[in-house]
């Protein structure tokens, strides 16, 4: 796979005279290239010597052996056709390099298009040397933490605590693996999380259960202006100051009949042989007479509970024995604010949602305290732990109502304790699922209803299963097809399957990234969060439109329509569009097409001060194309040297003298081409005919010789490959629905989820029911060491 150097030039003579030798002397080359391979071998081994070694001598060896090989892949360490499948990475890169056309470089000896299949069948049958007929390896998945979406979703479908309310904001950011942060393998638990759960847990159940007393109740509070008053009484700094005998009064709305508390802060001057005597009225009911002691400078609280009616009712404070001897004793009272609190026998169905679903039991004695909070934990700790639960499982926590009780707090502050125990469990948050024989790798059986119903809910929700999928896991009917994929359009139209295509679809585009994304404020003025944020909408709402129309998923990369608000509207140039609703607009005359040409693609893809054909190239490469180049060696000059060596040239003439390196050439030739064809758009997604004066030339040729001007064109170039895309889509949405990263023997489940969407004409629930209905979803193996 020789490039463009004077070392490759100098090894063409000879190599291309040799091949004009005869059969025999090809075969005796070949020979020498491997010589562990005789004829004894099997017939893979000799079709290997017959077919492939030839082939590999010819277009790859002169380039790609010893220490200086080029791109770091040494052929030489294929000597016999066992080496395939042993040195899997390597031989994945070179037949991704000869299935793309990338390799051998357009100015080498190219194979014939025969060639070039027979040379890929080989390396692919060797590689992924599966009968898919016979049962498949279903692989497994490691024990999966719940990351932050997942947490912040789960508690708030399992206690009913509004969406606004994401507890797991203040945990450290999850890692990434595979390019998404649902992956087993990488969401480890390290100190600090352990204490964010702890201190987490503390404040859902604080906020999930209500701890009825007076400090919860509801409280009307009257004071200054909201009081009148009649008599001898004089409002000064805020208090009322009863100097002869008189009346304050107020207003309380009483919401319904019940206990309530009525709370008068009073202080008195004492004179005679009497304190100060305060006489309180409810709705003409005297409620008694208070002696207020001599405490004028620390006002005290005087409290009465009573049972009030349901209405508005007049609250009274009459000061009744007043005394006055000139220049030598005056009795006063003082009264400051006026309150009433309740009511306070609140009944279960005033209580929120969620503290109904954690305590829907009190007890009636202390002794009924284990009793109660037993039966008030089950229902909710099966919820947590998304499986069924024996009362051995349920005990440890409800005892620990108990501790509540000898420090003689109530029994809501003993559940929370309890809840607060249930959300730090391991069983709550990890996803555990259970293997008969853990340490066998060739036993692999059928995950339980409820595993599957974590797997289904998860992958479409980020959440927690709901009643319905619980209750099919009870009856153990989840698991047959039919239910699976009635289950699977169900939740497609639920609004909580938004979750899917921000957390799946936000991390395949990698739109995450135009959260930290800034730009050159004097070039891109337009540039700030509102637009920012308005280009993650549109991506969002573009894909939701798709799931939920049920389009066709190669809609994402043709589709003429999207959403734009006023900002993106005045961006792309459109007329009538105005203000922060997104709208549904058509691209009929515009040079637009699914989310390729969208501005928050084309900006992740742009460096802060202009655009960027290779990083444009590389996402296509890597999300549509499924071909992710490899990172570039670390000897190699970055394009800024370029450009101060040769600053007169446009940027298509920079990344030409780029790619004269015969190392950059490799990844180059496609990459930087597949950019070129979106340079009518500028690093903030704005259409553009010139470049500093310059006319934009948006044409390329990729390795095989398909040819394009513009963005139209290189579109349907890319479709002309849908079959390859849906596969890549397969891929990405099967890694995230597993939480593990796709292994060869995955191929058959992948062959299988893309003939059904191809069949189901490319809709995006039959992409999703295909995965949901793959055995590497329904079902999983033990360890044993596998992979």
């Amino acid at each position: 796979m020789c490039g463009t150097s004077s070392r490759v030039q100098s090894c063409r003579v000879p190599l291309r005279s040799s091949f004009v030798m005869n059969r025999t002397l090809v075969i005796l080359i070949a020979l020498t290239y491997a010589p562990s391979v005789t004829a004894f071998e099997e017939p893979a081994s000799w079709q290997y010597v017959r077919d492939v070694v030839p082939l590999t001598a010819k277009y790859c060896l002169p380039c790609h052996q010893g220490e200086d090989a080029q791109g770091g892949i040494s052929v030489r360490q294929f000597r016999t056709a066992a080496d395939f499948p042993a040195k899997r990475d390597s031989a994945e890169k070179i037949l991704k390099a000869i299935q793309s056309g990338l390799m051998p470089p357009d100015d080498e000896p190219q194979p014939t298009s025969l060639e070039r299949k027979r040379w890929a069948n080989w390396i692919e049958n060797e590689l992924y040397d599966l009968d898919c007929d016979e049962a498949p390896d279903p692989g497994r998945v490691t024990i999966r933490r719940l990351n932050r979406v997942e947490y912040n979703n789960t508690i708030r479908d399992l206690l009913a605590l509004p969406s606004s309310f994401s507890p797991a904001d203040a945990f450290p950011s999850d890692d990434v693996g595979e390019g998404f942060d649902n992956i087993g393998d990488v969401l480890s638990l390290p100190p600090l999380l352990l204490e964010k759960y702890m201190d987490a847990a503390e404040l859902i159940a604080d906020k999930a259960i209500v701890v009825r007393n007076a400090e919860t109740a509801q409280r009307q509070v009257r004071e200054g202006t909201k009081i009148t008053s009649k008599g001898g009484v004089k409002f000064r700094r805020g208090v009322f100051a009863f100097i002869s005998q008189g009346v304050v009064r107020a207003s309380f709305a009483f919401p319904r009949s019940g206990r309530y508390l009525i709370r008068v802060s009073a202080a008195g001057d004492q004179a005679g042989d009497e304190k100060a005597k305060m006489k309180w009225t409810l709705g003409g009911r005297e409620l008694g007479v208070i002696d207020v002691p001599n405490n004028r400078d620390n006002p005290r609280v005087f409290e009465r509970e009573i049972q009030a009616r349901k209405g508005r009712q007049i609250l009274e404070v009459e000061f009744v024995n007043d005394y006055y001897v000139r220049n030598k004793a005056d009795r006063n009272l003082y009264v400051e604010r006026l309150e009433a609190v309740g009511p306070m026998d609140v009944k279960m169905s005033e209580m929120p949602e969620s503290h109904r679903r954690v305590v829907s039991r009190t007890p009636r004695s202390n002794s009924e305290w284990l009793l109660a909070a037993t039966d008030n934990l089950r229902p909710i700790m099966q919820r947590a732990f998304r499986r069924p639960l024996n009362d051995a499982e349920i005990a440890p926590h409800a005892k620990l109502v108990l501790l509540a009780q000898e420090r003689g707090e109530t029994f809501e502050q003993g559940m929370r304790v309890a809840l607060s125990s249930v959300l730090v469990s391991p069983q709550f948050l990890f996803r555990i699922e259970r293997d008969p024989n853990p340490e066998d790798a060739s036993s692999s059986h059928a995950v339980s209803d409820y595993e599957l119903a974590s797997r289904l809910s998860y992958f479409l929700w980020s959440s927690m299963p709901d009643d319905t999928l619980f209750k099919l896991a009870k009856q153990e009917k989840l698991h047959e097809e039919d239910v699976l994929v009635e289950q699977v359009k169900r939740m497609l139209k639920d609004q909580k399957s938004r979750a899917m295509i921000e957390n799946f679809g936000g991390q395949w585009l990698n739109l995450r990234n135009l959260e930290e994304t800034t730009r050159d404020p004097e070039k891109f003025r337009v540039f700030d969060a509102s637009l920012r944020r308005a280009m993650i909408q549109e991506t969002i709402l573009f894909m939701e439109e798709i799931m939920r129309k049920d389009r066709p998923i190669v809609e994402l990369l043709t589709g003429q329509y999207s959403y734009v608000n006023g900002d993106l509207a005045e961006l792309y140039g459109i007329e009538g569009v105005s203000g922060s609703r997104f709208r549904r607009v058509t691209f009929d005359n515009l040079p637009r097409f699914g989310v390729l040409t969208q501005a928050s693609i084309l900006t992740i893809t742009s460096t802060p001060t202009r655009t960027s054909p290779v990083m444009r190239g590389k996402w296509i490469m890597q999300n549509i194309l499924g071909e992710p180049p490899p990172d570039p060696p670390a000897d190699v000059p970055d394009l800024e040297e370029t450009k101060k060596a040769s600053p007169s040239a446009t940027l298509r003439e920079q990344l030409e003298i780029h790619r004269k390196d015969a190392t950059c050439a490799v990844c180059h030739r496609k990459m930087d081409q597949l950019g070129f064809g979106f340079e009518n758009f500028d690093a903030i997604g704005r259409w553009r005919v010139r470049d500093g004066g310059v006319s934009i030339d948006a044409s390329g040729v990729l390795p095989g010789g398909a040819k394009f001007s513009g963005p139209e064109q290189l579109v349907q170039v890319l479709m002309n490959s849908k079959d390859n895309f849906t596969r890549v889509m397969a891929e990405k949405m099967l890694t995230y629905a597993l939480g593990r990263g796709l292994k060869y023997y995955d191929r058959c489940a992948v062959d299988d989820i893309s003939s059904a969407t191809i069949k189901g004409e490319y809709r995006f629930s039959e992409l999703v029911a295909a995965i949901v209905l793959s055995d590497p979803f329904r079902k999983r193996r033990g360890d044993g060491g596998k992979p």
